[in-house]
């Protein structure tokens, strides 16, 4: 009984969350190293080997909670389905940022990407069911990203399982 309340507390937690959003926080510029290197050491904790690369003096003009919890929600999500996990900033020709979130655990299917945005949805065949979490990790970095005037991309991860993009305007 206690294990479900706990989880009707995370899942009303991280839908209130969702639906409160970010909009109130003032946007300013951000050093994004040190950003990545907190939210990796998150995933430490959680039993994840985690890499962390991104350029000294790497800045974006963000909202810096918003971008935190979407990439903390990437991280996290990673952790829960790899064990090792790789983040990689960059500044993109066209002067905008990309946060590159890598796992090596089981992916989903190509089909499946977009499946993933939908708030409450978890995709239980490639997913493991008794993982907590309730479908809204994704939804809420993509739209942390889109604030930003950006997006969240997914892709097959170079170490074998799926790979989160975030990329920001200039």
């Amino acid at each position: 009984m206690k294990r479900d309340l706990a989880e009707m507390e995370h899942m009303i937690d991280e839908y209130l969350a969702f639906a409160r959003g970010e909009g109130g926080e003032s946007v300013e510029d951000t050093l994004l190293r040190p950003l990545l290197e907190e939210v990796g050491e998150g995933a430490v904790r959680a039993g994840a080997q985690v890499r962390v690369e991104a350029p000294d003096g790497l800045t974006a003009r963000v909202r810096p909670s918003a971008l935190r919890r979407a990439v903390s929600n990437l991280v996290m999500n990673a952790a829960v389905h790899g064990e090792t996990i790789e983040v990689v900033a960059r500044r993109l020709p066209s002067g905008g940022i990309e946060i590159a979130v890598d796992d090596d655990g089981p992916g989903i299917p190509a089909t499946q990407y977009e499946d993933a945005f939908k708030a409450f949805n978890r995709l239980d065949e490639a997913r493991n069911q008794n993982i907590k979490g309730v479908g809204l990790g994704l939804a809420i970095a993509r739209d942390v990203a889109r604030g930003h005037g950006g997006e969240v991309l997914l892709d097959r991860s170079p170490l074998g399982g799926l790979r989160a993009v975030i990329r920001l305007p200039a």
